[in-house]
């Protein structure tokens, strides 16, 4: 969720210093869902939880259905459609953040 989350500078600098493209931002989001399913499962992430990170998905479905110039280091600054999942994506952490704070005070 950092890299997802970040500013646009930090995810050019990122896919630029790891040689990647735009779009390994999406596929590690990708692999954060699979994670969460499989902890829900387990029950070390709540369904609710799940459902805040779920709810992300439709700002990358955007994402991914817009034209290939999507892809490019500049559409990260420049494209609504980056700046609307990023927005998401923070508005999620916090979310999370909340959650597993208050859960730890359960424990202090």
């Amino acid at each position: 969720m950092g890299l997802l989350s970040a500013e646009p500078d930090r995810q050019a600098e990122y896919s630029q210093a790891s040689g990647v493209g735009a779009d390994e931002i999406l596929l590690q989001f990708d692999d954060v869902l699979h994670v969460a399913r499989a902890r829900v499962g387990d029950r070390s992430l709540s369904h609710e939880e799940y459902i805040l990170l779920q709810s992300i998905n439709g700002h990358a479905d955007a994402v991914s259905a817009a034209p290939e110039s999507i892809w490019t280091v500049a559409a990260l600054e420049e494209r609504v459609e980056w700046r609307e999942l990023r927005a998401a994506a923070r508005a999620v952490k916090a979310s999370l953040e909340r959650y597993w704070s208050q859960d730890s005070d359960m424990f202090s």
